[in-house]
């Protein structure tokens, strides 16, 4: 909570983050819509990896793609958020939704972290490294919206029931969640929350 670092190995060396991009991705959708405003699905949204398996032209609230984005860790979620609060409804919308996520990584000091997309799927010029979004994870859990949808276990939207990746929530004393990710250049990523004894921990893998 602090941002002091207790522990830390290779902290600043350029990796490939897969899915922990999301984190971002939700923050930013939180400080630019309102949890109730509806998002309509189009065919360019939905995208290859992990889904919530939206359909063309179904209608959401905000609220419920966040759910949607970090839970089951929506491709086709991270896409029609980015698309909806860029702007426009198509990769104009996603390209400027891109934009305010790099200005948000400035403006909270991550120097070497850069975004191409809202997804987190492999791409040249989308990576950062473990301290970079150790500092991104501490400032999203002040968020309390963020905070109460990544401690989530599982959410249904409509007739879907979706379980959180995130394993730790269920097997680990105390965590209070972030985000998993995997892509084939990533690996498997992680960056958790937990708290104990009065105390929050963030961890990066």
């Amino acid at each position: 909570g602090s941002g002091r670092v207790l522990a830390s190995r290779n902290e600043t060396q350029e990796r490939s983050i897969a899915s922990t991009t999301k984190i971002m991705t939700c923050l930013v959708a939180l400080e630019h819509s309102e949890l109730t405003e509806k998002v309509t699905v189009k065919r360019e949204h939905l995208r290859e990896g992990s889904s919530m398996y939206l359909l063309e032209g179904e209608t959401l609230t905000m609220e419920e793609l966040l759910y949607g984005l970090m839970l089951p860790s929506g491709n086709d979620a991270a896409e029609c958020i980015a698309a909806h609060c860029g702007g426009s409804g198509g990769s104009g919308g996603s390209a400027q939704f891109v934009r305010c996520m790099n200005e948000k990584a400035k403006a909270l000091g991550m120097e070497p972290t850069s975004f191409a997309n809202p997804s987190g799927l492999d791409e040249m010029g989308h990576s950062s490294c473990a301290l970079d979004m150790a500092r991104l994870a501490a400032y999203a859990m002040q968020n309390p919206t963020f905070a109460r949808i990544v401690s989530t276990r599982t959410a249904s939207v409509g007739t879907r029931t979706m379980t959180n990746h995130n394993k730790l929530l269920a097997s680990y004393s105390g965590c209070v969640g972030l985000k998993t990710g995997y892509t084939g250049d990533a690996g498997r990523t992680l960056v958790t929350c937990a708290e104990r004894g009065g105390m929050r921990m963030i961890a990066v893998t």
